[in-house]
């Protein structure tokens, strides 16, 4: 009876750690309609299904931006969601070869602030801490950080900043669940970038990263990716990656 009690036991802790093992924790900002605190939005539901193809369970967690990068280093989460791919993060994180998705990014402003060129932009540019806009962002502007989207029209509402940078979507989809109207606001785009899932830099991140990519195509194969971009009114496609 002894034997059997601990033969009982071990298969329990046996059965839990297989349980642990097969999960992956993904870290996102707070951002409407794709990565709510919730875990509802495109992106969570994408990963969803990418991992749940795979045999893994997804746990997902919100923080602001730049810390859930730091999460991924402190091996606090395994890796963040939509971000973009520059040298220094290359060697920070192992990134998959399929993207997540894409975004247009540019600048919002109040209508009597609108502008022709963004050669002809002055004064201060709200950027969530964290993000890099350095490919398209002139250097003349003087960058003033937020903590989040939110904040950030706060701001322009009420004239602290007259531009702020980011995805054009993000804002325009925060606008309306802050019951702003985009039609007081001009919205011009000036840069496409493709956004990815990195993971730590080790065997594990490599693994996570493998399967995020071979779910990826599996999802598109089976159309659910298609699914989710119609039940969430994607417009930017990613579906001729995978042709």
């Amino acid at each position: 009876m002894k034997w059997c009690w601990l033969l009982l036991m071990l298969s329990i802790m046996l059965l839990s750690s297989s349980v642990c093992a097969e999960t992956v924790k993904l870290c996102s900002s707070d951002r409407t309609g794709l990565s709510e605190k919730d875990g509802t939005g495109y992106y969570w539901d994408v990963l969803s299904a990418v991992y749940k193809i795979e045999g893994l369970q997804l746990i997902h967690t919100s923080a602001p931006f730049i810390r859930c990068l730091k999460m991924i280093e402190q091996n606090k989460v395994d890796g963040a969601v939509a971000v973009f791919q520059t040298p220094q993060r290359s060697k920070k994180f192992t990134y998959p070869q399929i993207r997540l998705g894409y975004s247009s990014y540019g600048l919002t402003s109040l209508k009597e602030t609108a502008f022709a060129q963004i050669e002809n932009v002055q004064g201060e540019v709200g950027l969530i801490r964290g993000y890099d806009f350095s490919a398209w962002l002139p250097s003349h502007l003087t960058i003033h950080p937020v903590g989040s989207l939110t904040q950030a029209i706060q701001m322009l509402k009420f004239k602290r900043i007259p531009y702020h940078a980011g995805d054009l979507v993000d804002v325009f989809l925060t606008m309306k669940k802050m019951g702003e109207q985009p039609k007081d606001y001009t919205q011009r785009a000036m840069y496409s970038k493709s956004l990815y899932v990195p993971f730590s830099k080790d065997a594990r991140g490599q693994k996570l990263a493998n399967l995020f990519s071979s779910g990826m195509s599996k999802i598109y194969q089976n159309g659910t990716l298609e699914r989710l971009m119609s039940k969430h009114k994607i417009s930017n496609s990613i579906l001729g990656d995978f042709k």
